[in-house]
């Protein structure tokens, strides 16, 4: 197969939408299950020193209306946080935010009303807030949010037919950061190239320990399963499409999965 070299694996030039689904099933001792969907537009400026600022604008449904109105204030307060503005590197590694006195500046315009149409949502604002004044902390928990395991999954590749080496980090909601060693392969098209990437981890101590505070059945070894299917768009240079699933198991028994996706 001709080698084909792809540095770097992924640009936003320009504006961007793409529509995100996400799904978890969590079994720790109750079957439970999550669907989420939203849409993000994403657009790329490239500095001088080769990063590029990311705009990231991300908009969802609100929650249907219910009795506990706490669900529908913490939306308001999160999608008031958009649209956010991060640095990353050529490969689309998050380096850190930008502009960010500003989004929370903006944030607080938007959010200054909100005690008008929830009772006490003063307290969870104000708490917010406090969070939001701490960059670090603040976009590090917001990363947690799983369609940032896709959207910031770059990797270079060279395709010479063969299998190349890959580390993906990846976020368990809620559990913690779980770092994928696997392998990646291409199939030429004639669009681009397809791209896999397939990962089988044991656990490590950490996570372990956090299952342990969810599952009630112990077992000795969690085994995480990792697959990425990623549709290559040569003459955008840039991915259309990205779909993933994540898998936690227990022997035989699958306790946790999660599927997302970036069309």
């Amino acid at each position: 197969m001709e080698e084909t070299r792809v540095k770097p694996f992924q640009k936003y030039q320009g504006t961007h939408l793409y529509h995100v689904e996400g799904s978890l099933q969590i079994q720790f001792g109750e079957t439970k299950g999550f669907h989420s969907s939203c849409k993000l537009t994403i657009h790329e400026t490239e500095n001088e020193d080769r990063t590029k600022n990311w705009l990231i604008e991300k908009i969802e449904d609100p929650p249907l209306p219910s009795e506990n109105s706490f669900m529908e204030i913490l939306h308001t307060l999160e999608q008031s946080s958009y649209p956010a503005e991060i640095k990353v590197d050529e490969k689309g590694i998050f380096l850190q935010a930008t502009n960010h006195q500003k989004n929370i500046e903006d944030w607080k315009q938007k959010t200054s009303g909100i005690q008008e149409k929830y009772h006490n949502a003063d307290v969870f604002r104000n708490q917010y807030l406090a969070a939001f004044e701490d960059e670090e902390i603040f976009y590090r928990n917001k990363r947690k949010e799983p369609f940032w395991n896709l959207l910031l999954f770059a990797p270079s590749y060279v395709d010479n037919g063969g299998k190349n080496e890959e580390v993906m980090t990846w976020n368990i909601k809620g559990i913690g950061d779980i770092e994928c060693v696997g392998t990646i392969t291409a199939e030429q098209r004639d669009y681009g190239f397809d791209a896999f990437f397939i990962s089988e981890t044991i656990v490590p101590d950490y996570i372990k320990e956090e299952l342990g505070k969810k599952y009630l059945h112990k077992t000795e070894q969690y085994k995480a399963e990792l697959t990425i299917h990623m549709e290559y768009n040569s003459p955008k240079k840039q991915y259309s499409k990205k779909k993933a699933e994540f898998t936690l198991s227990a022997g035989e028994k699958i306790v946790y999965r999660e599927t997302s996706s970036i069309i």
